[in-house]
């Protein structure tokens, strides 16, 4: 079978009338947040919360861009993409764009593979994703287009021990009203109870690198800088070091266990700066 290629961008002279986009994504919190940011630009945003519900919505018609996570149950927007493509008419052409926590090479040759047209990382940069809906909604730039995928912006997570990214949550400030700004926060801070509580107990290796790849992403879109970072290492912790029998990988399941003992008490301190910070009551 031939490689599956991105399909070509949309002509410069098309101005869909009623420009509708499918979020593809699991989390309700992320939902949550792009569509908001979507529809404050004008767009009108429907959701699927797995690859099999995206394939059904894109058969059905109407929509004009896709935003697709990659990591689901159910089905992963890496197969629901290439299933996508099969698909005959229009529907099979529909502009796909990745959003994703992981940003390196592979991951983007991953999903330039299964023939998604760009990329946006998450958590969520509002300038990035509404560039990069626009350019494949309106494509006012034919040939900077034809370049395909770019390389996605770098991690909210830092490196430095602050509980909260101020910079993350003063765009967020800025970018959505206080009402709904509050609401989204306490929906983060209950999931992630929800989170933590399964991360603390699980025994399946995947199962747990999901999670962990779910909080990092969830944790930096919403500035909990810290809990962000430890996520990350327990999912990089997860990844290189696979559940094995026999006493190997010690050292690395004992650094599974640590990270993830650190995560309740990180949880809790960001619950308690956002409190202190008056974006909780």
């Amino acid at each position: 079978m031939p490689p599956r290629m991105p399909p070509s961008p949309l002509p410069t002279d098309v101005q869909p009338a009623t420009r509708r986009v499918l979020v593809v994504e699991d989390s309700p919190l992320n939902r949550m947040l792009v569509t908001a940011i979507l529809a404050q630009a004008g767009h009108r945003a429907d959701t699927a919360d797995n690859g099999l519900e995206a394939l059904m919505a894109a058969q059905a018609g109407g929509y004009d861009l896709i935003l697709m996570d990659l990591s689901m149950p159910e089905m992963d927007g890496l197969t629901a993409t290439r299933l996508l493509r099969d698909l005959p008419g229009a529907a099979g052409r529909i502009p796909v764009i990745a959003m994703t926590a992981d940003t390196d090479e592979a991951d983007r040759i991953r999903c330039r593979d299964a023939g998604m047209n760009d990329h946006v990382a998450k958590p969520v940069d509002r300038s990035q994703l509404l560039e990069t809906v626009e350019k494949w909604l309106r494509a006012s730039d034919a040939s900077g287009l034809s370049a395909g995928f770019h390389s996605c912006a770098p991690s909210a997570c830092g490196t430095a021990d602050e509980v909260l990214d101020r910079e993350v949550l003063d765009q967020l400030a800025q970018d959505l009203d206080a009402d709904l700004l509050a609401d989204v926060l306490r929906q983060f801070v209950d999931e992630t109870r929800e989170r933590v509580d399964r991360i603390v107990v699980e025994t399946d290796r995947a199962i747990l690198t999901r999670e962990a790849h779910t909080l990092k992403s969830t944790a930096g879109t919403f500035g909990a800088r810290s809990l962000c970072n430890a996520a990350r290492a327990l999912e990089m912790a997860c990844r290189a070091s696979p559940a094995v029998e026999g006493g190997a990988g010690k050292d690395g399941a004992d650094t599974v266990e640590r990270l993830r003992g650190d995560i309740p008490r990180l949880a809790g301190d960001a619950i308690t700066a956002y409190r202190a910070a008056g974006y909780l009551a």
